[in-house]
């Protein structure tokens, strides 16, 4: 997938030219505040939903009356004492995210804003790569931002009556040996899910105004700071409409000075009478 990065011209984003160095930020360096700001599950109130829905999963004949009590009763103690295990879990996911580095790419290369709000006001360059991710020293995710007016509602109970309603009513006639196997199955299953769906929700979700900037990030679940990456996935660089001629000639020379580099040059160009960039390549 090719990917585009805005940069305004300066040591750092001349080190990825020079070195194949790309920089993978802490979500704490990210400029919006409300960025990996989604709510982690509140379990208390996930179960407390749980248990208002399962009335009517009664009342549709789902559970019978015994095991609709015991999963009422089961829902009622997490209300009241809470989930360690399921605590724990969520802790995990925010200590984590500590630790996580994200590389913001965009789809395109054209986009006005972009080139101002990223570039320099135009006076900068964009870097295109191809599959970054599978590129980078170690491998990266690559995952779509989520743009939402809301946060992910991560106290959503259906996975929770999803797990009851396979157990106890669509595998519940399964001999015994079978259908603790079955249990423990989807229980790894549920707890691998709801921990995806938490995680990539905070790594992802970002306000739908934002959706001009087309974006998509590379995710290293290990570390932040500077990764290695492949120089041949490194394919093109655009320059902006204010870009200098003296800036141009020493970033084309230092990308002729690392052989490991292959790339074509790209001008940003008004178009005529539109709000609007044209990519015109140049000929070297």
């Amino acid at each position: 997938m090719r990917g585009y990065k805005y940069r305004a011209i300066n040591k750092y984003s001349l080190d990825i030219l020079e070195n194949n160095n790309a920089y993978f930020s802490r979500y704490t360096d990210f400029n919006d505040p409300f960025e990996f700001s989604t709510p982690l599950p509140n379990v208390k109130n996930m179960f407390k939903r749980a248990s208002e829905q399962l009335d009517s999963l009664h009342d549709s004949n789902i559970f019978d009356t015994a095991t609709y009590k015991m999963l009422k009763s089961t829902c009622e103690k997490i209300i009241i004492n809470g989930n360690p295990k399921l605590d724990n879990t969520h802790n995990g996911i925010r200590e984590t995210l500590e630790k996580v580095g994200i590389y913001s790419l965009s789809k395109v290369n054209d986009e006005i804003l972009m080139w101002s709000h990223y570039a320099d006001n135009h006076k900068g360059f964009c870097i295109e790569f191809d599959d970054l991710h599978i590129n980078t020293i170690p491998l990266t995710k690559s995952l779509p931002v989520n743009y939402k007016t809301t946060f992910t509602d991560l106290d959503d109970p259906t996975a929770i009556l999803n797990f009851y309603t396979d157990i106890f009513h669509k595998f519940r006639y399964l001999p015994e040996t079978a259908w603790q196997k079955k249990r423990a199955e989807l229980a790894k299953k549920m707890s691998f899910e709801d921990d995806q769906r938490g995680g990539i929700s905070v790594l992802t979700d970002k306000y739908a105004k934002w959706e001009y900037e087309q974006e998509f990030r590379l995710i290293d679940e290990k570390s932040f700071g500077i990764k290695k990456f492949n120089p041949s996935c490194l394919k093109s660089i655009t320059f902006g409409l204010r870009t200098s001629t003296e800036e141009k000639y020493n970033i084309i020379e230092i990308c002729k000075s690392n052989k490991e580099l292959n790339i074509e040059f790209f001008q940003a160009t008004k178009a005529h009478n539109q709000f609007k960039l044209d990519i015109k390549k140049l000929d070297l």
